[in-house]
């Protein structure tokens, strides 16, 4: 990757493209992507990383005391909620 490549990212703060370019790079070198592909695949790696910072932003923000997940979460402390139907609905399973 070029110096000028490299500074041109930066200076148009596109640092989750930076980040990602030589495998990318090498993904379309070994045919992987074409043209377009590759351009979208870098756009889509740029869009994942601000997207991540935003979250790590707002949790911070919101100063919570500890994360919770719902991996965590104690589903035998209330046995009648229905942990599988929570469960599949995090994953946006359709329930019937």
């Amino acid at each position: 990757m070029t110096t000028a490549l490299r500074d041109s990212l930066k200076i148009l703060r596109l640092s989750g493209m930076l980040e990602t370019l030589d495998a990318r790079l090498t993904q379309a070198q070994g045919g992987e992507l074409g043209h377009l592909d590759f351009l979208q695949v870098l756009c889509q790696d740029e869009i994942t990383r601000r997207e991540a910072v935003a979250l790590e932003r707002r949790l911070r923000k919101a100063k919570f005391e500890q994360q919770a997940t719902l991996e965590g979460f104690d589903f035998n402390a209330s046995p009648k909620l229905p942990a599988a139907q929570i469960r599949d609905l995090a994953a946006l399973r359709w329930l019937h």
